[in-house]
């Protein structure tokens, strides 16, 4: 489906997930991609060739003039070098717009290809990648965009080209706001590993992964609730019935196989009490009362692990 607007030809710089899964959804979006340059020339024209781009290569060498947007698709430690590298190629950068998929990145680390004259970005998919994430992944999903107005525009549309939603940032709020999809994706991701550990240490002797599938459907109803209603909505269980005994237990078996998840316990806990407060469900009192419990079985928690030091 062709996009109603075009930033220009597009570099894709970096070959890896990230860059792979732009490159395929720009191109199947009607996007031209016309270089792919990666430290691995070998991968740079693997994607080169599954997305039609005419040039590949390891170095900026490779850029043609004729592109008018870069992406830089690489880890967060390499794109200061990367645009380093870049702007001692010899290119229209006055007519270019450079732009790093970096979350938590500012498009400050650009600065060597703003002073060469390009108009410099941050532009970070908020999604999860991996080599094989299919080009429809980033349809609805929202593009954090945070520096110059030339290059907000054309990364606006760019996002747009993508099905995407553009949302412009300030420097200021990228670190927080990569915080949090970090937290609602890794975060998803490390709780369940505990859920996985929480289940290896029961009687039940579950197969590994099979802890997981016990708790998929509780999982993916939870969401559905969220997508219906906000937190203080969804949120079920002891912690908004303020059934301090049923804690009480959740601590005591935690602490029996796997004291290390106490603290982890009290500080999720801890944050559903603050829910359940806000929607209404708690009163005062047994608020009070969870938290005592909870800062109880903190303290203790605490005091165990400097003993066994």
């Amino acid at each position: 489906m062709p996009a109603a607007s075009s930033p220009g030809p597009i570099a894709i710089i970096g070959a890896g997930a990230v860059g792979t899964t732009l490159a395929r959804s720009l191109t199947a979006n009607g996007q031209r991609i016309e270089a792919v340059v990666s430290r691995d020339e070998e991968e740079a024209q693997d994607l080169a060739d599954r997305v039609g781009a005419p040039v590949a290569g390891a170095t900026a060498a490779v850029l043609p003039p004729s592109i008018r947007f870069v992406l830089i698709c690489v880890p967060d430690d390499a794109i200061a070098g990367v645009a380093e590298a870049l702007s001692r190629r010899d290119h229209p950068w006055e007519k270019t717009v450079a732009a790093h998929t970096s979350g938590a990145r500012r498009a400050a680390v650009l600065t060597p290809l703003d002073q060469r004259g390009a108009a410099t970005m941050s532009f970070h998919p908020v999604q999860t990648f991996t080599p094989e994430t299919p080009p429809e992944a980033l349809e609805g999903i929202a593009v954090g965009l945070e520096g110059e107005d030339r290059a907000i525009a054309a990364g606006t549309a760019l996002a747009e080209a993508l099905g995407a939603r553009p949302v412009r940032l300030t420097a200021g709020e990228k670190a927080r706001v990569h915080c949090a999809a970090a937290l609602a994706s890794n975060g998803l991701v490390a709780l369940l590993s505990v859920v996985e550990e929480v289940f290896g240490a029961s009687e039940a002797n579950l197969s590994q992964g099979a802890g997981t599938d016990l708790v998929a459907p509780l999982v993916e109803h939870t969401w559905a609730n969220l997508k219906e209603g906000s937190p203080e909505e969804a949120l079920t269980g002891p912690v908004r019935r303020g059934d301090v005994g049923t804690v009480q237990a959740h601590l005591d078996a935690l602490d029996d196989e796997t004291p290390h998840l106490v603290p982890f316990y009290t500080a999720l806990s801890t944050e559903m009490v603050r829910v359940a407060v806000r929607g209404g469900h708690l009163s005062r009192e047994q608020a009070e009362a969870l938290l005592a419990v909870l800062r109880t079985a903190a303290t203790a928690s605490e005091e165990a692990a400097g003993g066994a030091r």
